[in-house]
């Protein structure tokens, strides 16, 4: 890159950071809102509960990224169009290759780093959380459950205690399991204590009994027991690791899948959607840099212009990003739409970049300019009248 092409890669990139952490901060304050409860009524620590919720940043990254990369785009040529830049650039003899070889260049940064983290570091992420919430909600069984209060560690599961013993021991024990809507279970023992294990963790139950209701009938059965285990892990995931959701499961997953494993028997049109996906949402964020180039790259001489490229280059990424939305749920459904999934993307490229190279410029039509004025001037009176001038 020249020096010129190094200022533009560095004024985009810049901004696509900046709009990137602005865009993932807002995301994940509100994911660590709603989680807050793992310190309030979960006792956990501040370090648990910033390791668990920071275990998103990877989907949040990879989701984010194109549209934070579109916003950079479109607020640097826009900015080098007003600050009459783009002009110089022409008047100079510059190319359209100037302003397209650093954007191209960063947007294929975006998707080799959105490749990254599709393919390892967001499935990777994911399992990891999911391991973390089984311990948090171990450790709430192990000690948060207060003596002589009902605590309630999943819906429709209440524990309580009259007291602890040496080495951590629970006494007295009483729980309800209501998870089941056909049955439900009452268990009682007089002494209880948490073993971890590499297979689990796991609460034994000493000297009790087990009362078994069957909802439709009400019949009732007892069970007395000298030793019982409960695997704690269930209270995160029932359904184990081998049923974990498509995105937590590695890549090396989809290329040999277990035939006997009941999620893929029972959503093949979810996994192979998520394997298919993993490919080709990278090429989004390059996609949404080449749209931006071919309704901004050049320069804009009237405000009305400038307006509508800004419009028209963002209502094309949102298009394509539907496109893409729908032609994963019609893979989902059928494996005869898997091309699109690959098609939609790489159109999004080739296409502004053929039609840029080819030298064709969006032209707006008189009548749309007209109605845009007008709807400018109107709302420029508007915010007038309330006290508040928008920049010009």
């Amino acid at each position: 890159m020249n020096l010129l092409e190094r200022y533009i890669f560095k004024r985009t990139f810049f901004a696509f950071l900046f709009g990137l952490s602005a865009l993932c901060g807002v995301v994940w304050l509100t994911q660590a809102l709603r989680d807050l409860d793992l310190m309030t009524s979960k006792g956990q620590t501040l370090g648990i509960f910033f390791t668990m919720t920071s275990l998103v940043l990877p989907l949040l990254i990879m989701v984010l990224a194109p549209f934070a990369l579109m916003i950079a785009v479109i607020y640097c040529l826009n900015a080098f169009n007003s600050d009459s830049e783009l002009v110089v650039i022409n008047a100079s003899g510059g190319s359209m290759k100037t302003v397209m070889k650093p954007i191209l260049a960063l947007g294929l940064i975006v998707t080799l780093a959105g490749g990254f983290l599709s393919l390892y570091m967001t499935p990777l992420s994911l399992i990891t959380l999911r391991h973390y919430i089984t311990q948090v909600r171990a450790d709430l069984v192990a000690n948060i459950v207060k003596e002589g209060l009902f605590t309630e560690i999943e819906d429709g599961m209440v524990f309580h205690i009259s007291g602890r013993g040496p080495n951590g021991a629970l006494l007295g024990l009483f729980m309800t399991d209501d998870r089941d809507p056909e049955q439900k279970f009452v268990y009682l023992a007089q002494r209880a204590h948490i073993l971890k294990t590499t297979e689990g963790t796991f609460l034994i139950m000493e000297d009790g009994t087990i009362q078994r209701q069957i909802v439709e009938n009400n019949n009732i059965s007892l069970i007395d027991f000298k030793s019982y285990a409960i695997d704690l892990s269930e209270l995160a995931a029932r359904e184990a690791t081998s049923l974990a959701k498509p995105r937590e499961r590695p890549i090396s997953y989809f290329f040999n899948p277990d035939p006997d494993d009941p999620y893929f028997t029972q959503y093949t049109g979810r996994v192979r959607a998520e394997f298919h996906d993993r490919f080709s949402n990278p090429f989004y964020g390059l996609g949404f840099a080449s749209i931006c180039l071919l309704f901004l790259g050049r320069a804009q001489t009237t405000r009305q212009g400038r307006s509508i490229a800004i419009g028209s280059a963002i209502a094309g990424c949102i298009l394509l990003r539907i496109l893409g939305f729908t032609a994963t749920s019609l893979t989902n459904s059928s494996a005869t739409a898997i091309p699109a999934m690959y098609i939609v993307p790489l159109a999004g490229i080739l296409i502004p970049l053929v039609l840029l190279t080819s030298g064709w410029q969006p032209k707006i039509p008189k009548s749309w300019a007209f109605a845009i004025e007008i709807i400018s001037n109107r709302m420029r009176k508007y915010f007038t009248k309330t006290g508040f001038t928008p920049a010009p």
